[in-house]
């Protein structure tokens, strides 16, 4: 009972706030997917390993460290080599 309590606290905080929850831990996915509060198939997503990584890529996100999107391969890849001559130099 106290599991399942803390499972769907937490599924409530992601859903909410992703860039500063914590994913569940085994037991918890296992107690949510079987009373249907997360799909079977993707509780991989839902806990704390996968979690660290969105939080990860959402603070990337939010300092800029992402490019694109690309309209043109082109464009993908002067980017590229732009940015390759820095690391070179930094080398």
């Amino acid at each position: 009972q106290k599991l399942l309590v803390r499972a769907r606290i937490k599924i409530k905080k992601i859903r909410r706030d992703l860039s500063s929850s914590r994913g569940l831990s085994e037991e918890e996915t296992n107690i949510a997917a079987r009373t249907g509060l997360i799909d079977q198939d993707q509780r991989w997503w839902w806990t704390e390993e996968w979690q660290k990584g969105e939080r990860e890529a959402e603070k990337e996100l939010r300092a800029g460290k992402v490019a694109g999107p690309f309209e043109m391969a082109d464009e993908l890849i002067a980017h590229l080599h732009k940015n390759s001559r820095g690391l070179k130099q930094k080398i």
